[in-house]
């Protein structure tokens, strides 16, 4: 009965925690909405510096749907931080101080590093990325993209970005709690090569630029990774 008990008060834990997490989702929806269309001309202004064609849209709703997009995914980055706080804290009763300390800290920093893989996607990988589309063409070719589609394509990079940033913490991870050591790491560098090279030509449009910005950096990461990552002394 008092296992039932136990249970039952971890799941009303669980779904508060969950509920939280919605709501602050909804709050900060709510507050950006009103903002939709300065969020877009800021989006708008970001396109026109980084590629030198107007974007159209095709279908008709996509003037109403794309700022709500934009909208959408930045409440999502204002509330991923939260969510993961609400996880760790429901977990945290259950994990040593030691423990609690790891996690919220590799939390921050991958939250951090998520940031950061968005940011250098946005600054430096979609200007070179258009640039190239945009000169690959013929001269007197004009090119004309769909406001939908653009926001998908840049959404999509951003996103695998944000994910890739993540490797330093994974290298951490998998050495600090000895699942290989980074001897054996080392050893597998070639391979690792290919895989980020195999990501690149999964995750990006089928050009070698985008391929060589996410593999490259990729591979970067993996080496700052073992760098700052120290085995446990036995």
């Amino acid at each position: 009965m008092i296992k039932d008990d136990s249970i039952t008060s971890h799941f009303k834990e669980l779904r508060t925690r969950i509920i939280k997490s919605f709501l602050f989702f909804g709050i900060s929806l709510v507050v950006l909405l009103p903002f939709n269309k300065l969020i877009f001309e800021f989006f708008s202004t970001f396109v026109s510096r980084t590629i030198e064609q107007n974007l159209i849209a095709i279908e008709v709703a996509s003037p109403f749907f794309v700022p709500l997009k934009l909208v959408f995914f930045i409440a999502f980055l204002l509330t991923f931080p939260y969510l993961i706080f609400q996880i760790l804290s429901f977990m945290s009763p259950g994990l040593y101080k030691q423990e609690r300390k790891i996690i919220f800290s590799r939390t921050v920093w991958g939250s951090i590093l998520f940031y950061l893989g968005i940011i250098f996607c946005i600054s430096v990988v979609l200007p070179n990325v258009f640039y190239f589309f945009q000169n690959i063409g013929p001269e007197n070719l004009a090119i004309s993209t769909d406001i939908g589609k653009f926001y998908d394509f840049s959404l999509n990079l951003m996103i695998a970005f944000g994910v890739t940033f993540q490797i330093p913490l994974l290298i951490n991870a998998i050495i600090s709690f000895g699942l290989i050591t980074k001897n054996k790491l080392r050893k597998y560098r070639g391979i690792f090569l290919i895989f980020c090279f195999f990501v690149g030509m999964v995750f990006t449009p089928p050009d070698i630029i985008s391929q060589i910005f996410l593999a490259v950096p990729m591979y970067i990461l993996f080496e700052l990774g073992l760098a700052f990552t120290n085995e446990k002394k036995t």
